[in-house]
């Protein structure tokens, strides 16, 4: 996905796999199965370009981490309950005020 975000363009499975093979051996058919996984999740959109798919992200990583961070934060309230918010603030609270304060920014700016 970093790699998606940091173009502006839309990728085919080929230009990932490529840029992907730099850092590591990756087989052409792994990183398609990944693209097409990611695709079937709705964090990637398509379309056809000529005989080759084009690959861009749906959402903004900030967009992104916003919706994956509050499915983790809603399944860790229903797995664990109210203990684990008084936990969790308790934390908050630990942190420094610059912190704090961002986080309470985010949280209201957020609704």
């Amino acid at each position: 996905m970093d790699l998606i975000w940091q173009e502006s363009k839309p990728l085919t499975v080929r230009a990932i796999h490529d840029d992907l093979s730099k850092k590591r051996k990756l087989a052409y058919t792994t990183v398609m199965t990944i693209v097409s996984r990611l695709t079937e999740k709705g964090l990637l959109k398509r379309k056809v370009s000529g005989k080759a798919y084009l690959y861009q992200a749906a959402y903004s990583k900030d967009k992104f981490l916003t919706r994956v961070s509050r499915q983790i934060i809603q399944n860790f309230v229903s797995n664990f309950g109210e203990a684990a918010v008084a936990h969790f603030t308790e934390e908050i609270e630990k942190l420094p005020v610059d912190k704090r304060n961002k986080i309470v920014k985010m949280l209201k700016d957020d609704k």
